[in-house]
């Protein structure tokens, strides 16, 4: 996915040098280009140019005499001080550059109507993806939905959870060096440092192989073994609560222990991915027995925000035996497919058939989550 669009319009050249400097070598650069424009004519014919713009920060008096902006183009003021904006949104021009991109990022992400919309107050929506089984597919369907949610213009996060994270080598291009994360804003929440909005955006970055947010993975299996309940929960509601995103897509271990069940209880949707096969929905059955029993408040608050999915990964033809429901009510029936792709040994080639269900799954959680009561 290209990169969004940022035009900032202010009249000292000098600081419109250094701004775009800090751009460039910052995380910021890797989902964001800067055009500058130092006068309201330049800003004025920039705009009548028909480019697509995602956010125009300008200065009020270059606001002005740019005259009226092209419809649909959302636009803030580029203050010295709080109440010159005229109305619109502010953003204070002098404050360290890593806030200032902090504050764009923010100010994106909070535009517009959103669909998918859990706890409300600017909390980010939660979507856990689960396959306690495992090789149904979790991470392509996750990446995916991360993707697409981005492609129609809201703000997500793939947030890789699993013991073994392997996702790297969908989103990083080849040769391009792992860095850590998740570790550092873990270090954050627990030495209470109260900008946690700049410790996230100092760790993400942006995949261009898959046109989403993403998070460093942790050095070693043990930094998320050790991840309590409380951490997971902790590390969750603090970037939920972030203003940054719209929408987190939870990648989740495959083990359901105390830390899965966090995320789990305070997801506002779940999809639960298992194989046709009768023993791939045996060990899916049995992995949510286990659940319950050890973790009965997050198994009951998944069931009842639950998506199951048929995930076809392998060339078989369906059997009478693969049709037929489970003879309990332990999880709900299945109510969506991803269909079999010969060629998705990568995630970023998937097929038109794959994308396009991965579309519909994404339009129903959007209802899911809206429907879903957190406790």
């Amino acid at each position: 996915m290209a990169r969004l669009e940022l035009v900032v319009a202010a009249a000292e050249s000098e600081y419109m040098r250094r701004l775009a400097a800090g751009v460039r070598d910052s995380p910021f650069g890797s989902r964001w280009r800067m055009t500058a424009c130092t006068t309201g004519d330049s800003l004025r014919h920039y705009l009548k140019g028909g480019y697509a713009v995602h956010l125009v920060l300008a200065q009020p008096s270059l606001l002005e005499q740019a005259g009226e902006l092209p419809a649909g183009i959302p636009a803030a003021a580029f203050v010295r001080r709080r109440g010159e904006g005229g109305g619109l949104p502010e953003l204070l021009q002098y404050q360290p550059v890593p806030e200032l991109l902090a504050a764009i990022e923010a100010l994106h992400a909070g535009r517009g109507a959103v669909r998918l919309q859990g706890g409300g107050g600017g909390r980010a929506s939660v979507i856990a993806v689960c396959d306690p089984a495992g090789g149904a597919g979790k991470t392509t369907c996750s990446l995916w939905l991360a993707r697409l949610a981005g492609e129609r213009g809201h703000r997500a996060l793939y947030l890789n959870l699993e013991r073994f994270d392997a996702s790297g080598l969908q989103l990083r291009e080849p040769g391009e060096p792992a860095e850590e994360g998740i570790e550092a804003l873990l270090y954050a929440l627990k030495a209470d440092k109260p900008d946690f909005p700049a410790q996230l955006a100092g760790v993400r970055r942006y995949s261009r192989r898959m046109g989403t947010d993403y998070i460093g993975e942790a050095p070693s299996p043990e930094e998320r073994q050790s991840m309590t309940g409380d951490d997971a929960a902790r590390l969750l509601e603090a970037v939920a609560g972030s203003g940054m995103y719209e929408l987190i897509v939870a990648d989740m271990d495959s083990l359901l222990d105390e830390a899965a069940a966090a995320v789990l209880e305070r997801s506002d949707a779940v999809v639960w991915l298992s194989e046709p096969s009768p023993a791939a929905r045996r060990k899916s059955r049995l992995a949510f027995e286990a659940a319950a029993a050890r973790h009965p408040a997050a198994a009951s608050a998944a069931r009842s925000r639950m998506l199951r999915v048929r995930s076809r990964v392998r060339p078989r033809a369906l059997t009478e035996e693969d049709e037929v429901r489970d003879d309990d009510d332990l999880l709900p029936p299945y109510a969506a497919e991803l269909p079999y792709d010969p060629g998705i040994g990568f995630a970023e080639s998937a097929s038109p058939a794959y994308i396009r269900a991965a579309g519909e799954l994404l339009e129903r959680l959007g209802c899911a989550a809206q429907r879903s009561v957190r406790p």
